[in-house]
């Protein structure tokens, strides 16, 4: 901290329930911390918030309602007012008019995404108790910064979706109840590493950084030297503060002993922060204007699929968000294209959050309420895509260094990878591209990224978006993989795509002639068929095989077959699914259009280690009848039809029992996966009966309000108590009246002298018969105009003399909301003079 500069900000959200949690975290933070906090809540528009008065009496920092434009300062606390929205720019605080969303208000997320820009690895974000997701994308924005999240623990928030829905996202650093979170966070922040106490620590410190990330490579496959050194830099010394470890060389050990770390490590370095239609003007000038170009090159190529590449698509949000665009056009245009979007990562965690397709509520500030309401679900646990949109999506996993590309592909779109790979790296990526693209596909890049030196092969159409154009010049296969075609539906080995995706170079088409005449002299007939029984490929004659039934057109292997080999293919999946072992049937007799064959068929089966997929195949072997003369036919007929048909029989029989001992298996298996959905369905059957999300939502702003009127209606009965005693033991004659000069309170000691009782409350002064008071009205308006109090001497019937005050009081805006009527006995202030008088002669003499 510099010239009374903050360094860390902390971001404190919290919604339903969370001013006791405020409370907590506030009464247990240190005073001279040297950090700035800034409180965002939910709050009714029409609700003057009691927040700052309530923090006010658990710290001593200076807790005060922002003003547009007040700059943070050390110490402080700065509260949200209500009807706003706030932002942070640099240090300053602005107020935006609060905008609601489809209905729903998100400052939480709208500042933590502020935060993260303007303060970066130095922002803090909190998320306390409350209902909804508010907050979750925005932890996600201050990660990929480096900043550092804090959730509180579901035990202690009275509402604790907000804790859950950030805690689903994995980026919590630490998970806490309220009152240990200023120790936690205050460890972290004055940590040697991250408080930069000795910046050459970590270069001195030998070849650990290189063992820590050997040690990644190994485990996951993924080699963070190919990384910006300051930014897994950024990363370790993060991981380091959290652990709390003095140097490289600790941290190394306590990898070693903790392999949970190494996780953690990763999931860091891997922070592949997205949101859906991330740049909407880059998205809507994709949508505007090249999209529409896409869709015409395909019909110029004569084609009616389209075909698209996500790199590094994090948790699908960018990879849904194309997929929308498509469809969208489509739609607005009748067309009929086959549409599949390929999206990759390397981030396993990642991927499997993508393929549940199921995102929190808080996307609606993101999403136009035309797609939400068109291609978005609501379910309990917020949105999920719809149906149609995911069907064209197939998320796998892929590093874009080491794995196979895909091929053929009209659009790629790889947003904000690049920043974080050296530049030797993103050179060999642009090659990969550069081979993948169709002439004329477009690529679409990050906002800060660039192609560098490969001008020449693609061209920049939008500059301000990073869209660029493929030239289709200078293209080279990728000797250090494969390419995958675009084709296929899966990520397969090329020997199973279709043959009509694929359109490799010269070289391949070489090789693979070379390879087909090989399989094909070797291999009669041979057929790839997936774990659904889908036919993906084929080699040799198989027409003598395999029919199209009629009616709906289907790749089912089953259907496909004549009824004896489908019986025994049948059987032999689900024998080599049970003993992992390749089946053999020698001897099939097949009655086939034009003969009868006799077939030997063997089945094998291989695992997909890209998309954990099993594949089988079938390898049909014909037998070519022995020839025989006429005598030798007749002689052996009758013998021969009967033996063949007890053991075609047999053979049938052995095959059925086969296929009904597999029925059997999957049945009991059906009742197992019903079984266990049913115990799914009550639990979730309990989890509704016992909370009510939705309600809870609706209901937010109102336990807020609740909470903090309980303290202030505490707070107001201790003062009203204060005043009744203090009225009480006053001895002076006191009456409250309002404007209209109506009686509102009155003092034991005024009934002495003016004949006032309870009842009396609410009447006008002046219709009293009170000597003393005679006169009196005109003195009083003119109090009230004025404000200025007013001093008389009165008289009473007994001839006792009174010193009578009036005096306005206003409210807090300075209002004046009535007048205070005092009655002096004069006699006691002459006393009390005289008593001054003499100790002021005593303490003369004295000296």
């Amino acid at each position: 901290m510099k010239d009374g500069k903050v360094k860390y900000l902390i971001a404190l959200g919290a919604s339903a329930g969370g001013l006791e949690a405020l409370q907590i975290f506030f009464s247990n933070m240190s005073l001279n911390s040297g950090l700035a906090f800034v409180v965002i809540q939910h709050l009714s528009p029409d609700y003057k918030s009691l927040m700052v008065e309530l923090l006010s009496r658990q710290t001593k920092m200076k807790v005060m309602r922002v003003v547009d434009g007040v700059k943070v300062k050390p110490d402080c606390v700065y509260i949200i007012p209500p009807k706003k929205t706030m932002i942070v720019r640099e240090d300053t605080l602005y107020l935006i008019d609060q905008r609601r969303s489809h209905g729903l208000n998100l400052p939480i997320d709208e500042f933590f995404r502020s935060l993260a820009t303007s303060f970066a690895e130095n922002a803090v974000g909190i998320i306390l108790s409350g209902t909804g997701s508010d907050g979750t994308m925005g932890i996600r924005a201050i990660k990929e910064a480096g900043g550092l999240v804090i959730v509180q623990d579901e035990v202690s928030a009275r509402f604790d979706s907000m804790p859950r829905s950030a805690m689903s996202t994995g980026l919590a650093d630490f998970i806490l109840p309220p009152q240990e979170m200023p120790g936690q966070l205050l460890k972290f922040i004055n940590h040697p590493v991250i408080a930069k106490k000795n910046p050459n620590e970590l270069q001195d410190d030998g070849d650990y950084m290189g063992q820590v990330l050997r040690l990644l490579r190994k485990k996951t496959r993924v080699d963070f030297m190919q990384y910006k050194p300051n930014t897994v830099l950024r990363r370790i010394e993060r991981r380091m503060g959290i652990v709390q470890t003095e140097n490289l060389e600790h941290y190394w050990q306590f990898i070693e002993n903790d392999p949970n770390e190494l996780k953690l490590l990763y999931n860091d370095l891997l922070i592949g922060v997205t949101k859906f239609f991330r740049d909407k003007e880059a998205f809507n000038c994709l949508k505007n204007q090249y999209i529409p170009l896409i869709f015409e090159n395909a019909k110029k190529r004569n084609e009616d699929f389209i075909r698209v590449w996500n790199v590094a698509c994090a948790t699908g949000e960018e990879a849904f968000s194309l997929a929308i665009l498509f469809h969208d056009h489509m739609r607005k245009h009748n067309l009929s294209f086959d549409l599949k979007i390929f999206a990759t990562d390397i981030d396993h965690e990642a991927l499997k959050f993508a393929g549940n397709s199921i995102y929190p509520e808080s996307i609606v500030a993101d999403v136009d309420i035309e797609y939400l309401s068109r291609y978005f679900e609501k379910v309990d646990a917020g949105y999920r895509i719809s149906r149609n949109i995911r069907q064209s999506i197939l998320f796998a996993y892929q590093n874009i260094i080491n794995d196979p590309p895909f091929t053929k592909v009209d659009l790629i779109s790889c947003r904000n990878l690049l920043i974080y790979i050296k530049t030797s790296m993103q050179k060999k990526i642009f090659s990969i591209f550069n081979y993948a693209l169709l002439p004329d596909g477009y690529m679409f890049l990050g906002g800060s990224e660039s192609v560098g030196d490969m001008e020449k092969e693609f061209v920049a159409v939008d500059t301000k978006w990073r869209i660029y154009r493929h030239c289709g010049v200078g293209k080279m296969p990728i000797r250090t993989s494969l390419s995958i075609s675009a084709g296929s539906l899966t990520t397969l080995p090329e020997i199973m795509m279709p043959s009509h995706a694929v359109k490799p170079t010269h070289r391949f088409d070489t090789h693979k002639l070379y390879y087909e005449t090989i399989i094909k002299k070797l291999v009669p007939t041979l057929l790839i068929v997936n774990d659904q029984r889908k036919l993906v490929n084929s080699i040799g004659n198989i027409n003598q095989f395999l029919e199209i039934p009629e009616g709906e057109a289907t790749h089912d292997i089953s259907q496909m077959l004549p009824r004896e080999l489908s019986l025994a293919v049948t059987s032999a999946f689900h024998k080599i699914m049970k003993d992992q072992k390749p089946v053999v049937y020698p001897n099939i007799r097949v009655k086939t259009k034009d003969k009868t064959r006799v077939v030997t068929m063997k089945v094998d089966m291989f695992h997909n280690t890209k998309n954990y997929q099993n594949f089988f195949m079938i390898l049909f072997t014909e037998h070519e009848p022995e020839t025989k003369t006429v005598e030798d036919v007749k002689a052996e007929a009758s013998k021969d039809v009967v033996t063949q048909q007890i053991n075609d029989l047999e053979q049938e029989l052995q095959f059925t029992k086969e296929n009904l001992q597999a029925t059997i298996e999957e049945l009991q298996t059906s009742n197992e996966e019903l079984q266990a959905t049913n115990e799914e369905l009550m639990a979730s059957n309990e989890e509704l009966q016992s909370t009510n999300e939705e309600l809870q939502s609706v209901n937010e702003e109102l336990n807020t309000v609740n909470t903090e009127y309980q303290e202030k209606v505490s707070e107001l009965t201790d003062l009203n108590n204060d005043i009744n005693n203090l009225i009480k033991s006053s001895n002076i004659g006191i009456i409250f009246l309002d404007t209209d000069f109506c009686i509102r309170r009155f003092s034991l000691d005024s009934i002495a002298e003016i004949d006032l009782r309870p009842q009396d409350v609410g009447r006008p002064v002046y219709t009293f018969s009170i000597p003393m008071m005679e006169n009196m009205t005109e003195t009083m308006k003119h109090v009230i105009a004025s404000g200025e109090p007013v001093q008389k001497n009165i008289c009473t019937k007994a001839n006792n003399w009174f010193l009578l005050r009036i005096q306005a009081y206003k409210n807090e805006n300075l209002i004046i909301k009535g007048l205070v009527l005092t009655f002096t006995d004069i006699n006691e202030i002459k006393a009390f003079e005289n008593l001054l008088i003499k100790s002021e002669e005593l303490r003369r003499s004295l000296m």
